[in-house]
């Protein structure tokens, strides 16, 4: 509950995390939060991109241990590739019903209404080259399409819409958390110390490419959506596939966590003035943003990600 008097809020201030994308580096979140909950840190609201968005919507079902448990089987690059179901023709390497089944195994939650936290994620329109945050609706197809790195994995087909990775527009959806109601928002930021070596191989090539854009990108919405907070895990040594080292990721994750504790409960202790989420202006967000609900997943086709049904909204700019 919240009372306002005049420019400030009285009561707890709705905390947001905004967990950025990484591919392997990814599973340093499950650390960062398993180490904010030890702490008696709590998060209201969880928003993700591309790996981000898959530990996220673990942490926002409350089943965080299941996320751990899954990376644990990860033992080598070879357990690596047997998760990869490659497919000729379908708009990427990877198919993605592999992908699919160890949501549909390890989350327990199928709709984002069932979810403990509020949650979002956020994709990429490959048609219009647009933004979509998806917060409503079916969870699984939401959390593939944050994920499907355009040319690797295959898009999320969804009516008009070909969803790819969010990372592309943004890599660290603080902005997103505050759209959904964050007064202060920690952002995990996995790419802050990360060491680019020299791109070898097409798929290396492919991935820098898109690496350096979602770079840029990421800098850019920093300075236009900043976060009260970033812990920033150091991960230089991190290939794009290396899921086989998840302990190391989980443990940086923890450590990274772990130093910023004092900033944190300092930020957490201040008054809550209503002018820190107007610093947000949801009317800077383009017309052209949409907002995104998957309503059924049984309208899945035999072909990974497709879907036929489609729902969309203007976002807050028509609020």
């Amino acid at each position: 509950m919240h009372l306002e008097i005049g420019p400030l809020r009285v009561g707890k201030p709705r905390v947001g995390i905004a967990l950025g994308s990484g591919s392997a580096r990814g599973w340093a979140h499950i650390g960062v939060l398993k180490e904010l909950e030890a702490a008696g840190i709590e998060i209201d609201i969880v928003t993700g991109t591309s790996a981000g968005g898959v530990i996220g919507s673990f942490f926002a079902a409350d089943a965080i241990e299941h996320a751990e448990e899954f990376a644990a089987k990860y033992k080598s690059p070879r357990v690596t590739l047997s998760y990869m179901d490659f497919s000729v023709g379908s708009g990427g390497l990877i198919g993605g019903k592999r992908f699919v089944g160890f949501l549909e195994e390890y989350l327990p939650v199928r709709k984002f209404s069932d979810l403990k936290r509020s949650f979002g994620v956020v994709a990429t329109d490959l048609s219009s080259m647009q933004e979509v945050h998806i917060s409503d609706g079916a969870l699984i197809p939401a959390v593939r399409a944050t994920v499907a790195v355009p040319g690797f994995l295959s898009p999320e087909v969804f009516g008009d819409y070909q969803l790819v990775d969010g990372g592309l527009l943004n890599p660290v959806p603080v902005s997103l958390a505050r759209k959904l109601g964050a007064d202060i928002v920690i952002a995990v930021d996995l790419d802050a110390h990360a060491v680019r070596e020299k791109a070898e191989g097409v798929t290396g090539i492919m991935y820098r490419t898109i690496d350096t854009m979602m770079n840029r990108i990421r800098l850019e919405n920093f300075k236009s959506h900043p976060a009260d907070l970033t812990i920033e895990p150091v991960l230089r040594d991190y290939g794009f596939l290396d899921f086989h080292r998840s302990p190391e990721a989980i443990e940086e994750g923890r450590r990274a966590a772990r130093a910023r504790l004092p900033e944190i409960r300092k930020i957490l202790s201040r008054p809550l003035s209503r002018s820190s989420r107007l610093l947000f202006n949801p009317g800077s967000i383009p017309d052209a943003l949409r907002s995104l609900a998957f309503r059924s997943d049984s309208d899945r086709s035999d072909k990974a990600g497709a879907t036929t049904k489609a729902e969309t909204s203007e976002t807050d700019s028509e609020n």
